[in-house]
C-alpha cells in the first residue's frame, strides 16, 4: 500500500470479505472505463470474495448494466447489480401491492417498476397514479414538473430513487436525481422518500447479497457512499476518480476508513 493510501488507524486490510462496489466515479464514467478499473474487478473476484456493483444510478436495468460490464470486459451476472430502481421498486411494492405509478425517468426505470408488480401510467394517466417515483435521465421539463407535482398534492406518494444532486461523467458534474426530486418537492410541498444511498436499505441489501461477516464499501462520494456505508456498519473506502477528492476527506463528517487514487490501487492492495 503507498503511504498515503490509509487513513491512520484504519482496520486491516486482510479483514475485508466481500465488496460492494460503485459504478459511476468508481469503474466508469460515462459508462467509459476508468483506466486499470475492468482489470481491477478481475483481480478483486480472483481473491474468491463475494463482489456487487451498488449504484444510485436509476437510469438503466439491472440487466443492461450487467451486458455494459460484460461487455467491457468484466462478465456480471445480473444478480450482482443493485440499482436504486431496483431497491425503491422493491420498497414501493412491498407497501403499496400493485400500485399505479408516474415514473418521472427512463424507460428502464419503469421496466424495473413493473418487474416488481406495479404500474407504470404515463403522464396523461397521472390523476389515477398512486405514487410518483422519480429517478434521473429521461424528459424533464414544465409539463413533466407540472404533472408530476399535481400528482403528489392530490395524494400520490412521492418516493425518490436516490438524492443524489449530481453525478460525475467525463465532461464533470451533471445534474443528478436530485435536482429533479428537489423541483417536484417544491411545487408539490411534499418531501419525498428516499431508498438510495445514503439511506441503510440499499447498503442492507447489499450485505444481503454479499453474506459475509466483513464487507467494505467503495465509493467515490462521502455521503453517498462512505457516510450511508459507515452508519449501516460497513467499512469504507473512497477512490479518488469521481467526486470527491482527498482534499474534501478532512473536512468530512464520516472519513473513509481508506482512500485509493483509484480502482486499480484499491485491487492491487486488498486483492
Amino acid at each position: 500500500m503507498s503511504p498515503d493510501s490509509e487513513i491512520p488507524g484504519s482496520p486491516s486490510a486482510a479483514a475485508y470479505d466481500g465488496f460492494a462496489i460503485d459504478l459511476d466515479g468508481v469503474v466508469w464514467l460515462s459508462h467509459e472505463p476508468i483506466a486499470g478499473s475492468v482489470e481491477a474487478i478481475e483481480r478483486l473476484r480472483g481473491g474468491d470474495r463475494p463482489l456487487v456493483f451498488v449504484t444510485n444510478d436509476p437510469r438503466s436495468t439491472r440487466a443492461e448494466l450487467a451486458q455494459r460490464l460484460t461487455a467491457a470486459g468484466a462478465p456480471t451476472e445480473v444478480g450482482q447489480i443493485l440499482t436504486s430502481a431496483t431497491a425503491t421498486a422493491e420498497s414501493l411494492a412491498v407497501a403499496a401491492p400493485g400500485a399505479c405509478v408516474l415514473a418521472v425517468g427512463t424507460e428502464s426505470l419503469r421496466r424495473e417498476l413493473a418487474e416488481q408488480g406495479l404500474e407504470p401510467l404515463g403522464p396523461e394517466q397521472a390523476e389515477a397514479v398512486d405514487a410518483v417515483v422519480v429517478g434521473g435521465g429521461g424528459r424533464f421539463d414544465y409539463e413533466v414538473l407540472s404533472v408530476a407535482s399535481a400528482a403528489v398534492r392530490r395524494g400520490a406518494r412521492l418516493w425518490a430513487t436516490n438524492k443524489d444532486p449530481t453525478y460525475p461523467t467525463v465532461d464533470g458534474l451533471v445534474p443528478g436525481t436530485g435536482a429533479l426530486v428537489a423541483a417536484i418537492e417544491t411545487a408539490s410541498g411534499v418531501e419525498a422518500l428516499t431508498v438510495g444511498k445514503p439511506q441503510p436499505a440499499m447498503f442492507e441489501a447489499a450485505m444481503r447479497r454479499l453474506d459475509c461477516r466483513h464487507p467494505i464499501m467503495v465509493g467515490d462520494s462521502l455521503h453517498s457512499d462512505v457516510a450511508g456505508a459507515a452508519a449501516a456498519g460497513m467499512a469504507t473506502a473512497l477512490v479518488l476518480t469521481g467526486r470527491d477528492s482527498r482534499e474534501d476527506v478532512g473536512g468530512a463528517p464520516h472519513a473513509p476508513d481508506l482512500v485509493f487514487a483509484s480502482l486499480e490501487e484499491l485491487a492491487l492492495t486488498l486483492a
